[in-house]
């Protein structure tokens, strides 16, 4: 016979292939052979789904630093193609105009526009001239950056402004450098003072009234966009073809100026890309740390 208590299995053991332990209170049976399999996968998926968030967190903050990077890139490969366009344009008409080249081609467009303009133009020419001035830009200049401060779009206001007073300053100072005479082709009543190259109406045109409808189409959308960016280019042609009109500018002089102003605007568009491009990288930075 066996003794007392041999029949019973070892504490802690309720059968073969059973393990019983207590928890809380209360018992619970598995099987070894039957539940180590789902065990070590669940062990494995809560490891691997860590892995993964890790990876994933990574990833996310090097294509991050990735896209800024690249878009940097391509921000100053781009604006590196449109100074180098606008200087060589510049440089060609300057050339142009010091050598004497351009002398016939100025004379035979004032002349075809005294020919076959019709008279009763003067006035809306004279209205368009008119809005070139500084006394004029400078009201529209101070009504449009408050009306954009209002609307939280300081940044827009400021470029604005920029963009405005930087167009003045440059026209002013290469009339200083270049001392060219005006027209004296077309004889409209019209009397201008200063230099004629390169023309500030068109400067100004370009540096406010093109700056102002590209910032509103920027915060447009639909059909409305197109149209104030149809009627930017309008106003700034028109402001253009009225200096040749009155005969106060040659071909060239407007050609400049519309050339000047892209000049100024986009080596500030270029120093805006570079303080995107720092803003971006400092926020995946502080992303960077922050995972950590």
């Amino acid at each position: 016979m066996r003794a007392a208590g041999q029949n019973r299995p070892a504490p802690g053991v309720a059968g073969r292939g059973r393990v019983e332990y207590r928890e809380g209170g209360r018992s619970a049976r598995f099987c070894l052979a039957g539940n180590r399999i789902p065990l070590v996968l669940a062990t494995w998926t809560m490891a691997l789904a860590g892995l993964r968030r890790l990876v994933a967190g990574r990833l996310t903050l090097a294509a991050a630093v990735w896209l800024v990077a690249g878009l940097s890139v391509s921000a100053f490969v781009v604006w590196g193609f449109a100074v180098s366009a606008v200087v060589w344009g510049f440089a060609e008409i300057t050339e142009e105009v010091l050598e004497g080249e351009s002398r016939a081609f100025d004379r035979a467009v004032l002349l075809w526009i005294g020919a076959n303009v019709p008279a009763w133009m003067d006035g809306p020419m004279r209205a368009m001239t008119a809005l070139g001035y500084y006394m004029v830009v400078v009201p529209l200049l101070a009504a449009s950056s408050l009306a954009f401060h209002l609307r939280g779009w300081s940044l827009s206001a400021v470029m604005l402004v920029i963009s405005t007073a930087g167009s003045v300053f440059l026209t002013t100072v290469l009339k200083g450098v270049f001392r060219r005479a005006r027209p004296e082709i077309i004889d409209s009543g019209y009397t201008a003072g200063f230099y004629s190259f390169p023309s500030g109406h068109a400067t100004v045109a370009v540096g406010f009234y093109g700056a102002l409808a590209l910032i509103l189409a920027y915060h447009l959308r639909g059909p409305a966009r197109w149209a104030v960016v149809l009627v930017g280019a309008a106003v700034v042609l028109l402001i253009g073809f009225s200096r040749l009109y009155l005969g106060a500018h040659y071909p060239t002089d407007v050609l400049a100026g519309f050339l000047a102003a892209p000049l100024w605007l986009v080596s500030v568009g270029g120093a805006y890309a570079l303080w995107l491009s720092v803003r971006g990288l400092r926020a995946v930075e502080q992303r960077r740390k922050g995972l950590r």
